[in-house]
């Protein structure tokens, strides 16, 4: 007699992902006040993939951040990455030049972070990148005013484990 065999893990890595999501921004009860919007120049694509890092060298406070547009083989669409390809989101709560992820909201969901620096806006990116400053004083890139954050359970480029979860979406260029 043959068995079956079923994998049971892969549901329920989705739900640890998704009540980790949940309980690390549910209740929206860390709003923060709306910080004042810093537009860098508005910045144009460039016509070849750039290969800078999202983060300036240790002990810097200067850089290049690149924002690039990547098809997600996964989602079957375009979507935002950082210049390591990893998938970027926005917060549904959020609303233009204000991030309302903060605590542990922004430890599972960490925000884009621009230390100083040159945004550039990678291949296929149309929209404008700029920054905010968060409520803790740390700068956030913004991409037509929203504010960008990673997902701590998309492990490698091209995962998009966070696309629903808990109010937050892949960016679309």
């Amino acid at each position: 007699m043959r068995r079956r065999h079923i994998s049971v893990l892969a549901p329920i890595s989705a739900l640890v992902a998704a009540s980790i999501g949940l309980s690390a921004c549910g209740g929206g009860n860390e709003v923060t006040p709306s910080p004042s919007l810093s537009t860098v120049t508005t910045v144009k694509p460039s016509p070849t993939r750039s290969t800078a890092t999202t983060s300036p060298a240790a002990g810097s406070t200067t850089g290049t951040f690149t924002v690039e547009a990547s098809n997600n083989a996964t989602l079957g669409e375009m979507v935002l990455v950082d210049a390591q390809g990893i998938t970027l989101y926005r917060y549904d709560k959020d609303s233009a030049g204000t991030s309302n992820c903060t605590g542990s909201c922004a430890t599972v969901w960490p925000p884009l972070a621009a230390a100083g620096g040159t945004l550039t806006a990678g291949s296929g990116v149309t929209g404008t990148l700029a920054t905010i400053s968060r409520a803790d004083g740390s700068k956030q890139v913004t991409y037509n005013g929203m504010p960008l954050y990673t997902f701590e359970q998309d492990a490698k480029p091209g995962d998009a484990t966070g696309d629903g979860v808990n109010s937050f979406h892949v960016v679309t260029p």
